[in-house]
């Protein structure tokens, strides 16, 4: 059995400074501004810890501070993240994952990924698988999770909703989830701060820095959505 996939991120909202991480690529958003690292970086696993490492001047430590969320064949953590990248000491939040079941992508469109994070007790995760072949958000199927205090829900139903520009990359974005024996879903509402997308390995990926807006909170996180390397075609907000 092959070891996980781990992808790292972090937000550190004082300096306008983010970053995600993965075997692949690394990617460091400073402001509105982002460039893809040379190099893959060093991502490993030290007990309940995570590390990440690369030669341009980044070396952190992702303490997680939430219990494993899981969504889509992923294990997610909110994490303390501390150490320095790009001249800079971090402290901030972020995410570390694992990924157990590696999307199948003979069955998918598109793969979306959502977390808005607000503080250590505060955060939405979401993960949307779009089959091939469907038609809008209305045939994914989204996984999501929340964090509220000491409250930690899986809404039985969540929907991401978007705004793109035209040439497909994500602008605007809302995040619905319907907790049970609630009569309304608890809403986020966010926008793009920076963004870059990259081509995998026959996948196009567009990495996104959203900042957020939930309950009366401000937070940062990502959106990021990897389709097929096709021609975009524009289609309805979804």
């Amino acid at each position: 059995m092959s070891e996980p996939a781990v992808s790292l991120a972090f937000f550190d909202q004082e300096r306008e400074l983010h970053a995600t991480l993965r075997s692949g690529a690394a990617v460091l958003f400073e402001r509105d501004e982002a460039r893809a690292l040379d190099g893959a970086p060093a991502l490993e696993r030290a007990g309940d810890q995570f590390a990440a490492r690369h030669g341009d001047g980044l070396e952190l430590s992702f303490a997680p501070v939430s219990a494993a969320i899981e969504l889509a064949g992923t294990a997610i953590w909110v994490c303390r993240v501390s150490g320095s990248a790009a001249g800079h000491q971090i402290d901030c939040l972020g995410t570390a994952s694992e990924t157990f079941e590696p999307p199948a992508w003979s069955e998918l469109d598109a793969l979306r990924t959502v977390s808005a994070l607000f503080d250590e007790e505060h955060a939405a995760l979401a993960v949307a698988l779009r089959p091939r072949g469907a038609v809008g958000h209305g045939q994914e199927r989204v996984s999501a999770h929340l964090l509220a205090g000491e409250e930690a829900a899986a809404p039985e139903k969540a929907r991401i909703s978007t705004v793109y520009d035209p040439d497909g990359r994500q602008r605007a974005a809302g995040l619905e989830l319907w907790l049970p024996e609630e009569d309304f879903p608890r809403r986020a509402s966010g926008t793009v701060q920076a963004g870059m997308s990259l081509t995998l390995e026959g996948l196009r990926v567009n990495l996104a820095v959203f900042a957020w807006r939930m309950e009366g909170r401000d937070g940062v996180g990502a959106y990021e959505i990897t389709v097929r390397d096709e021609p975009y075609e524009p289609a309805a907000a979804a």
